[in-house]
């Protein structure tokens, strides 16, 4: 996590000096160095070009930061990396020409004489600040590429990752890794379903112990990555090692068979002529992640301070009409296993699951107070949920986070519902605006084929239209019960 963090602070690092040293570069090339003899100007002073150059610094930032150009590109091919700041800069370009071209836009709209707009000297600056700002930012893209190589090389900042098989085809992708350290994998051992090979070795490396071993395994030997290495894994030895490895923050790849790549659903790496197919994978590109976030903090905060007189009537009123606090906490599981607390508002009676223990809620719980019956119905009970997002515990979209005593039921009676704690959960999904409360476990299962949709489609228009779907069941009430 550190030596990731440290990568990205050091490209960042690098982009805006490589922004700075393209406006420099322009700036003397256009009007001194007497390239451009009708610019030439030994008199004009660069301090004046200070506010443009850092306003434009940022620009690029947040450009470089939403088209998901501060993710992990050590993986990544240096051509494919090319490709994006290219056509990032190409982009930020043309919002460039357009918006220092308003006032020409509005005379060329009065006149209609193209002269106006496209002025000989406008579009030379332009078109010089483009070139410089496409070589800095590739240069500098190239030189990380570099020095992470290296860095790899020597053995710092590897990623850890642990080979699922101590077989044939295990050995012969340990060794494959081992070949290239410039990929920044570093292979620490083996588990096997076989406990017999538990304390022995293969290429060099420990077979560390069997797949229920894997979380413990994962956090003493701080893995950040689990590879199936054998084509002929079944899907129930899959499910197995995902249900093993369930609750640890760790990307699952294995060698995929040849079906996987005939049908091409699932993204994939290579490791030098050797596709790895990523389970559980985030789907949703990581600009969009970017913005989904942003989104989240913007209408966290809007909704918790507009909303404060309705927020404080609502407390009020549930502490009038029965006993209790008007905020009920409860530890949920949130992304990747982690838990976290909840907020809600308290729409049972005080200590509602003393006798029960814990139960889904039914269609006439008698726990559910009068004015906890339309709160959940409005679904202004979640609202409290908006300090969980502005902490990052959860998002505004997402599957609804549930507690560990019914996560280890349905672990055991879902098929891949493990995959459903690998998202953050949200406040409302597509779960919550297709199906009504939990009742029965087949109402769950029901849910988690909606959670497992909105996995596999995740995107920013969908989560739009689950909001705007969210939104009309708050205004008409039609939610569920």
């Amino acid at each position: 996590m550190g030596a990731r963090f440290t990568e990205k602070l050091a490209t960042f690092l690098f982009d805006v000096l490589a922004f700075t040293v393209a406006f420099i570069t322009t700036f003397w090339l256009r009007y001194k160095s007497n390239f451009f003899p009708e610019a030439y100007d030994p008199y004009l002073e660069f301090s004046s070009y200070v506010t443009p150059m850092i306003t434009l610094c940022g620009g690029w930032i947040l450009l470089f930061f939403f088209t998901g150009l501060y993710r992990d590109w050590y993986k990544e091919s240096r051509l494919d990396e090319f490709f994006v700041v290219s056509r990032t800069v190409i982009v930020g370009m043309a919002a460039l020409f357009l918006i220092t071209g308003a006032p020409q836009m509005t005379e060329f709209a009065r006149t209609g004489d193209p002269r106006v707009f496209f002025t000989r000297t406008k579009f030379a600056t332009l078109f010089t600040y483009g070139i410089c700002m496409l070589f800095f930012a590739t240069l500098n893209r190239f030189t990380m590429h570099t020095i992470v190589a290296w860095l790899f090389a020597k053995g710092i900042a590897m990623s850890k990752m642990l080979i699922v098989g101590a077989n044939e085809s295990g050995e012969k992708l340990s060794r494959q890794i081992r070949k290239y350290p410039q990929l920044g994998y570093e292979v620490v051992g083996f588990v096997d379903d076989d406990g017999r090979k538990k304390g022995s070795e293969m290429d060099g490396l420990p077979v560390f112990g069997t797949y229920s071993e894997i979380a413990h395994i994962v956090k003493r030997e701080h893995v950040g990555g689990l590879i199936i290495s054998h084509v002929s894994a079944s899907a129930n030895e899959i499910l197995k090692i995902i249900d093993y490895s369930g609750e640890t923050h760790v990307t699952i790849y294995m060698v995929p068979s040849l079906m996987d790549v005939i049908s091409g659903h699932l993204k994939t790496h290579q490791i030098f002529g050797v596709p790895l197919m990523v389970l559980l994978q985030d789907h949703m590109p990581g600009w969009e992640a970017q913005i989904k976030r942003l989104l989240d903090i913007v209408v966290s905060l809007l909704v918790l301070v507009l909303g404060i007189p309705l927020w404080i009537a609502l407390a009020v009123i549930i502490r009038v009409t029965s006993p209790g606090p008007a905020i009920y906490k409860q530890e949920r599981i949130g992304r990747n296993g982690r838990p976290f607390t909840l907020y809600k508002y308290r729409s049972m009676y005080q200590d509602a699951e003393t006798r029960t223990g814990p139960q889904w809620a039914t269609e006439d719980d008698p726990r559910v107070t009068p004015v906890g019956r339309f709160i959940r119905k409005t679904r202004l009970d979640e609202f409290p949920q908006f300090i969980n997002v502005l902490k990052g515990e959860m998002s505004l979209v997402g599957p609804r986070p549930e507690r560990a005593y019914f996560i280890e039921q349905l672990r055991k009676e879902i098929p891949w519902y493990v995959r459903r704690i690998k998202m953050k959960p949200g406040i409302t999904g597509w779960a919550q605006v297709k199906h009504k409360y939990d009742e029965t476990i087949e109402d769950v299962k029901q849910k988690v084929l909606y959670d497992l949709y909105y996995f596999e489609n995740m995107s920013l228009g969908l989560d739009m239209k689950i909001l705007a779907r969210t939104i009309l069941v708050v205004l008409t009430g039609k939610g569920a019960h």
